[in-house]
């Protein structure tokens, strides 16, 4: 698998691009800006953008992505089949994304926002807002919080440890990490 992560100028958002070695179909996850970075990977690795996945419809996650699919005719995927106020393809808990010989889960993870949704392969998950390394995604309510902490705790902390988590901004970290030091779980 190829991997690799952009940290975009936009609210310091970070994307992540997932390509299939065998079928040269990638993934992205999250479009905050479309990067030149990310087209010259595409280029040096001799991938085309099939998917993109949106963990959540905050702008800094969706502003690029008119501008991708523009220019790679990728097919946008969200949880609410909206994102950027075009039309995608709805995703829920559940549901698979295959990317080449890589297969994806969808986990729902409502709280930041009511179509929080994260995307989970072997060894990893991109967690968006709702997990961090050392924190959460803000909500507006304590019921969001809590619906949002028990959503992590029962789809993401079920992960084993090793697995890596990378959120939509800052550094990524590992499921065990969190569930072991994260202070909005162990208070």
């Amino acid at each position: 698998m190829i991997f690799e992560h952009f940290l975009l100028d936009v609210n310091e958002a970070n994307a992540f691009l997932l390509g299939c070695e065998e079928t040269r179909e990638a993934l992205l996850v999250d479009v905050g800006d479309w990067d030149a970075r990310i087209e010259q990977c595409l280029r040096d690795h001799a991938l085309r953008l099939t998917k993109i996945f949106i963990t959540h419809d905050h702008y800094d996650h969706t502003a690029g992505l008119r501008q991708a699919i523009a220019a790679t005719g990728a097919t946008a995927y969200s949880g609410s089949g909206r994102a950027d106020g075009q039309r995608t393809q709805r995703l829920a808990h559940g549901d698979t994304s295959v990317i080449g010989n890589i297969t994806g889960r969808v986990v729902a993870t409502p709280g930041h926002t009511p179509e929080g949704i994260c995307l989970i392969i072997p060894g990893m998950a991109f967690t968006g807002d709702a997990l961090f390394a050392g924190s959460v995604g803000g909500t507006s309510s304590r019921a969001n919080a809590e619906q949002q902490i028990a959503a992590i705790r029962s789809h993401l902390f079920a992960l084993p440890g090793h697995y890596e988590v990378h959120p939509g901004h800052g550094p990524s970290s590992t499921i065990g990490i969190e569930r072991r030091h994260n202070p909005f779980f162990n208070p």
